[in-house]
């Protein structure tokens, strides 16, 4: 009776049960052996030019796995990509989105749509050690544009840029090579990176659709992560503010701002900011949630106010 060999399970085991048959060949199976291990159920046939062993999950990762084996002109793509990133705002719709060459098949199985295009370079794909093949942070941000909307899509923009560590120029460039009337998607992509703040990318959804709502309101000369050294403090960074009249808004929506640690280090930090002549305005996970437009028409009124009665001076970081 055949059995995988040690090498055979460390290669399922690196690429969530799943491996292709060249693959499986160089692990020391023949072909003839892996017929027999599909008869015994102990392999199986998931795409063609790909097998997944029954002891392993089936999930979106091995799915993931199962294509970047099977065809290896295709990458991983669209909110499938940003799932695996950890992109936020995305629909969870359980099929694998990839790019794939003009003309191509890269799977009749109904959980796989492919996008064909030659819209693509190959920096813009990247290999990852679990044989999944995926679009880079910036390529998938970019290929979001189709599926949402101008606010949702701001965002991925800004995680895409923190979590990445990436310069806004790098997201520019991505596209550059893109822009047709043919694809106005592309279009409203770069709309979106027109859209952000000056500063340092947004770390929560929330934040931005603070910032969003205030410059829609038309608050003037707001910023984002803005630096700043605080007495007795140390390097801090406020979430948004507007520096000309020392004044910063920091949206404590994580619960960690709710213990009783996380309210004593806002306190310190906010003390430390007044020492210098800044004023804080937080804004709560309860303010967000039940009273974002009241809290928004709050946070005009008092910029329009600060603005007005404010003598200039330059800003201290």
């Amino acid at each position: 009776m055949v059995h995988l060999t040690r090498n055979t399970h460390q290669l399922f085991a690196g690429q969530h049960g799943v491996a292709s048959v060249e693959q499986l060949t160089a692990s020391g199976l023949t072909r003839r052996q892996l017929r027999q291990l599909v008869a015994a159920g102990a392999v199986e046939p998931v795409l063609r030019g790909a097998y997944r062993t029954p002891s392993a999950p089936f999930d979106e990762l091995a799915r993931c796995a199962a294509v970047s084996a099977a065809r290896p002109d295709v990458a991983v793509a669209g909110p499938t990509a940003g799932r695996l990133w950890g992109f936020r705002r995305l629909p969870r719709d359980h099929r694998v989105h990839v790019i794939a060459p003009p003309a191509s098949n890269p799977s009749i199985a109904p959980w796989v749509v492919p996008y064909r295009t030659a819209a693509i370079h190959s920096h813009d794909i990247v290999h990852r050690l679990d044989g999944i093949r995926i679009t880079t942070r910036a390529r998938t941000a970019f290929d979001l544009a189709r599926w949402l909307g101008p606010d949702d899509l701001l965002s991925v923009i800004e995680q895409a840029i923190h979590d990445g560590r990436l310069e806004e120029s790098e997201m520019w460039a991505v596209a550059a090579d893109w822009i047709s009337p043919r694809r106005s998607w592309a279009s409203c992509f770069l709309r979106q990176l027109t859209r952000r703040l000056s500063g340092g990318a947004a770390e929560s959804h929330p934040e931005v659709r603070i910032a969003t709502a205030l410059v829609d309101a038309g608050v003037p000369g707001l910023v984002r992560q803005h630096p700043i050294d605080l007495p007795g403090y140390g390097r801090a960074r406020f979430d948004l503010a507007i520096p000309s009249v020392r004044w910063a808004i920091e949206v404590d929506v994580h619960p960690t701002h709710e213990g009783t640690v996380g309210s004593a280090a806002d306190s310190r930090r906010d003390a430390a900011a007044s020492m210098v002549g800044w004023e804080t305005t937080r804004i709560t996970r309860a303010d967000y949630e039940l009273r974002f437009t009241d809290v928004v028409a709050e946070l005009v009124a008092d910029a329009r106010h600060r603005r007005a009665t404010s003598s200039p001076h330059p800003s201290r970081r």
